[in-house]
């Protein structure tokens, strides 16, 4: 089995698509075709299913797949690692983010990120919290932005700051003027993102917390969407309120603070405890602290340590 094989094979999953993933790599579809084959007689197992034009993993090339990406992952490290010795400044860096943390914190992050490396490949993928530890521990992501606390003993963790939950209402609701209950949340028409999304997990947890759940009458994915429904009178939300509070727009929404409990996880940065993490991981990490740090001194959330220690 050659590396060359492995990358082919990687090509074709993600094109589900022989002429693309042909074009993607460079060659011609039939010597690609001719790969796989050698591929796939070596193995003794299809690992592609043919439907016509389209092509999907088989279950050994579902199982190929995890241990291929796995180990380009392992030779793009490597090759980073012996770019820096020379100074060098290129390759990717993959990060995992939560979707709200995604809204308000990565856009600044990124162009920071883009000014010191503008060589280096930035992929940044929203997903819930139990997702991004999973792609940490197999090694698909570099850093992950998730809630802590993280479970694993291979994975290093660093506060950030506790993310606070704030209800969002038009001007014209008649709602009292500053806090209100979590319990009192109830009774009001709620527009949340659908119950798989790890935010509406968290308000649901709150809610039962207080005793109650949400009633929900509309439900969106997106959160710039949801604020939409809510400025033309759909209900009112629950979003994060640094989110919130960067998004009120000219006066047509306003936030109330939830308390009873106050609705709050803590945030964090993450990475594989044994994992080579390069200068522009490191950096990474470096301007989301810095980053962070500007936008809570305009906008006030808590903030906690900086410093690295093993999840617990």
């Amino acid at each position: 089995m050659e590396i060359r094989q492995l990358r082919y094979f990687l090509a074709v999953a993600e094109r589900q698509n022989f002429t693309r993933a042909a074009e993607m790599m460079h060659i011609s579809q039939p010597s690609l075709s001719v790969q796989i084959a050698a591929l796939e007689e070596e193995l003794g197992a299809p690992l592609f299913d043919r439907l016509g034009r389209q092509v999907v993993l088989t279950q050994a090339g579902k199982l190929l797949h995890e241990h291929a990406e796995r180990i380009a992952r392992e030779l793009e490290q490597a090759a980073q690692a012996v770019r820096e010795l020379s100074g060098a400044e290129r390759g990717q860096l993959v990060v995992g983010t939560l979707s709200t943390v995604n809204s308000y914190l990565i856009p600044p992050l990124v162009c920071r990120f883009r000014q010191r490396f503008p060589n280096i490949h930035l992929q940044v993928q929203a997903r819930p919290s139990s997702e991004i530890v999973e792609a940490l521990l197999a090694n698909r992501f570099d850093v992950g932005l998730c809630l802590l606390p993280v479970s694993s003993e291979r994975v290093t963790t660093i506060p950030l700051f506790d993310e606070t939950l704030s209800l969002v209402a038009p001007v014209g609701v008649r709602l009292p003027r500053h806090r209100m209950r979590m319990r009192d949340v109830a009774e009001l028409p709620l527009v949340l993102m659908p119950a798989d999304y790890c935010l509406r997990k968290m308000i649901e947890m709150e809610c039962a917390k207080a005793g109650v759940y949400p009633r929900i009458s509309v439900e969106m994915t997106s959160p710039e969407g949801i604020l939409e429904a809510v400025k033309q009178g759909a209900g009112l939300t629950i979003l994060p309120e640094l989110y919130a509070r960067h998004r009120l727009g000219t006066g047509s929404l306003r936030m109330i603070e939830l308390y009873d409990p106050v609705p709050r996880h803590a945030v964090g940065l993450a990475y594989l405890s044994h994992k080579y993490l390069g200068v522009a991981a490191r950096e990474f990490l470096r301007l989301c602290r810095a980053t962070l740090s500007d936008l809570v001194q305009s906008d006030g959330p808590t903030v906690k340590g900086s410093q690295p220690h093993a999840a617990g």
